[in-house]
């Protein structure tokens, strides 16, 4: 091992901890920030004072996302949709860096195999973003159908639509009520309710459902109609999605379960042998048909797994 070896080993030590610790710590000031946000909303203070004056700024124009095309759409649609206050040079910055550092450290311990590991991690900025993208997209459509119903009661008491979005802002937990909010915002400070509505979808542009909902809206405005009634529809039309995937995933939980056993045993018997005779797979990692043969056998193993996950989803 090199001299310089522990020096680095030292240091990624010390990174992990602190970026640890900084994880901890700002997961309780976010968690303290939501609880205040709750409160807020609930005395009806709906968008704080520093939300207000950046109501009306329009987003620079990201050049990194221009440059790239749609593949630059594509991340800033997913850190638009994640609420992340990242730029798309900020998340490749990010991603390029964790490859390196990564790729390095493997390279020290692995050899040249340990490239593949670089390049791997790299895309785990990535992956984060498009969970959180999709987490709060999952929570924002289930409570959507609850926002309707409570806009619709508001309407038939007698509410006008923008007190009915303020109302869902007060008593819905995020994140839509700071959507609803927003809106209710933007309204009242002067702005059309077609510049909020399709700012809303601007902030959230994966969400079919909202967009059904904004474009109702926006019709019922503009030709009349009974808005309470196409808001009950809508929700119910919502909810009978969530019956069809909650079925879905129950007939498919067999095919996922069996996916998740085929993909693991490769991964069980090289941990198996391993550890009970480390020198049997030894040539896939010390010559270089081996590191082939291991290169292939993981391109293949991922395309498989890839497919078995596809072939579980449904679009409805």
């Amino acid at each position: 091992m090199p001299t310089w070896a522990p020096i680095v080993i030292l240091a990624t030590a010390l990174a992990i901890v602190v970026g640890v610790g900084q994880g901890f710590y700002w997961t309780y000031v976010s968690r303290k920030q939501a609880e205040r946000d709750r409160l807020a909303r609930r005395l009806g203070t709906v968008v704080d004072e520093d939300e207000k004056a950046a109501l009306f700024l329009e987003a620079a124009p990201d050049p990194t996302a221009g440059a790239l095309g749609d593949f630059g759409q594509h991340l800033q649609d997913l850190l638009i949709s994640a609420d992340f206050k990242w730029s798309v040079s900020r998340l490749l910055f990010t991603c390029g860096g964790v490859a390196v550092v990564i790729g390095l450290l493997a390279l020290l311990f692995l050899g040249p195999m340990g490239l593949l590991l670089g390049i791997g991690s790299g895309m785990a900025p990535y992956l984060l973003v498009s969970q959180k993208a999709k987490a709060r997209s999952k929570k924002m459509v289930s409570q959507l159908p609850e926002a309707l119903d409570l806009m619709a009661r508001s309407l038939q008491a007698g509410l006008g639509l923008s007190d009915a979005f303020k109302m869902c802002a007060e008593e819905l937990p995020l994140p839509l009520a700071g959507e609803f909010g927003r809106v209710f915002e933007e309204v009242r400070f002067g702005r059309d309710y077609r510049q909020a509505l399709e700012g809303m979808l601007a902030r959230n542009p994966t969400l079919f459902e909202l967009r059904i909902f904004v474009s109702s809206v926006l019709l019922q405005r503009e030709t009349g109609g009974n808005l309470i009634e196409v808001l009950n529809a809508i929700s119910n039309t919502i909810r009978a999605r969530f019956l069809f995937h909650a079925k879905v995933k129950a007939l498919t939980s067999e095919a996922r379960f069996s996916a998740l056993i085929l993909g693991g045993l490769p991964a069980a018997v090289m941990v198996i042998l391993l550890v009970m005779n480390p020198d049997y797979p030894s040539p896939l990692f010390n010559e270089t048909v081996g590191n082939y043969m291991l290169g292939l056998m993981v391109t293949l193993y991922v395309s498989g797994g890839f497919l078995m996950w596809r072939i579980t989803q449904v679009e409805v």
